[in-house]
């Protein structure tokens, strides 16, 4: 099966070893009442994480808001799951080592980046939706100690606070040290906020075109109005998943998508992984995991279907020039095209052994693309979650897991 999107200048996806359109016809008839639903929703601007994208008139204060950065060394953004990896996916297309985002409270990892980080010349910003995100929390107070620790005067104006609410934790520890709190949008979730504040102030600090990030996910979300090409796609995994293809692999032969792929696994994992449904997300990175997962891929179980993408057009380029008397399968090639040979030669041997795929190939990775593509997650994901009759946009087992450890810490 091929397809063309309505903005296939950006990129285009191929199905190899699907379905026929012929043999999908219930679960597209599913999936287009879920897409009517979600169009209706999205007409009368009930699904904000969506809409945001259709106006640019917050972007001024968002970049005000970015000016507070200027004259520091190092951005830090402490926050984890939606908080960051929207973030990250839109600061990884500008190749900088100014912004570092802190995820993890392994003791070792944190005792290991405040060893490197200077104070007096980094500005953080926190990001909590609901502020009562554990290891946030604990991040923002051991790095307000250290400020103490070093007897750094007014080290508030090195803060941003990005939340919900003036009520809850991170909130009031703003407060409490006099630092700006920016407002997060009640009405969309973590996972969903890479369009808002959340993901673009980052993006901003970075260099990053917003407006072009907002513009691209924009052309998705009208095509999407005006075509059926995400029904396909959506209702293709749904029947996919139904014979048994229960592991979804997303592997870039792109290096700046890496942080999309955690992006996309959390989207997915979070919104379809209920009701005992979901396929399981797996990160794959083209060329290196040929080396650690392919082997699993073509002789294992029969389980997965692999979603490929790949630059047509690459920014930088090397020509493989031979040692004398030492030549190679190599010299004399650009580096380009050897990633090309290897990007097809993984997809045609799993084309060999007829295992589902999608191939994404993108005309050139830029704010308006990634963007895009990310829209496009966005409503594939929801369409499957409103066909199972799921609520795409909460995590209840994810709720108990954290209240639980709570109620822990509270008898501690």
């Amino acid at each position: 099966m091929k397809s063309k999107n309505s903005n296939n200048k950006l990129y285009k996806q191929n199905f190899v070893n699907t379905p026929e359109r012929i043999e999908l016809k219930k679960y597209y008839d599913n999936c287009f009442i879920s897409a009517q639903k979600l169009r209706k929703q999205i007409k009368n601007s009930e699904i904000l994480s969506l809409n945001i994208v259709q106006q640019n008139d917050d972007l001024k204060e968002f970049k005000k808001l970015a000016k507070l950065s200027e004259g520091y060394k190092k951005v830090i953004i402490l926050g984890v799951g939606g908080s960051s990896l929207g973030g990250k996916t839109l600061c990884s297309l500008k190749f900088q080592n100014r912004i570092e985002f802190i995820e993890s409270i392994d003791p070792v990892t944190i005792n290991n980046q405040i060893k490197n980080i200077d104070f007096k010349n980094t500005f953080f910003i926190v990001i909590s939706k609901s502020g009562e995100t554990i290891e946030t929390i604990c991040q923002t107070l051991i790095i307000i100690e250290q400020f103490k620790l070093r007897k750094i005067k007014n080290f508030a104006q090195h803060f941003i606070f990005i939340t919900e609410s003036k009520n809850n934790s991170i909130a009031k520890i703003a407060q409490k040290i006099n630092a700006k709190i920016a407002s997060h949008p009640t009405k969309i979730g973590g996972r969903y906020s890479c369009f808002s504040i959340v993901g673009l102030l980052p993006a901003i600090i970075a260099g990053v075109d917003v407006a072009n990030i907002r513009d691209g996910a924009n052309l998705m979300l009208e095509s999407f109005l005006r075509d059926d090409e995400i029904i396909l796609s959506s209702a293709l995994q749904l029947k996919l998943y139904e014979q048994g293809y229960i592991n979804n692999v997303i592997m870039p032969y792109i290096d700046d998508f890496k942080n999309f792929t955690d992006w996309y696994r959390q989207l997915w994992a979070e919104s379809l992984g209920k009701n005992s449904f979901g396929s399981t997300p797996i990160n794959s990175m083209g060329t290196v995991d040929q080396h650690s997962q392919l082997q699993l891929y073509l002789e294992g179980n029969r389980d997965k279907f692999f979603t490929f993408l790949i630059s047509k057009n690459h920014k930088n380029d090397f020509k493989i020039k031979d040692i004398k008397g030492c030549e190679t399968l190599f010299g004399n090639k650009n580096l380009s095209k050897i990633l090309q040979i290897e990007y097809q030669t993984t997809i045609e041997v799993l084309n060999q052994k007829k295992l589902p795929i999608r191939t994404i190939e993108i005309s050139e990775v830029n704010e308006k693309t990634i963007a895009s593509l990310m829209m496009q997650m966005f409503l594939e994901t929801i369409i499957i979650a409103y066909a199972k009759k799921i609520n795409p946009f909460d995590q209840p087992a994810v709720e108990l897991r954290k209240n639980l450890a709570k109620e822990i810490l509270k008898k501690n």
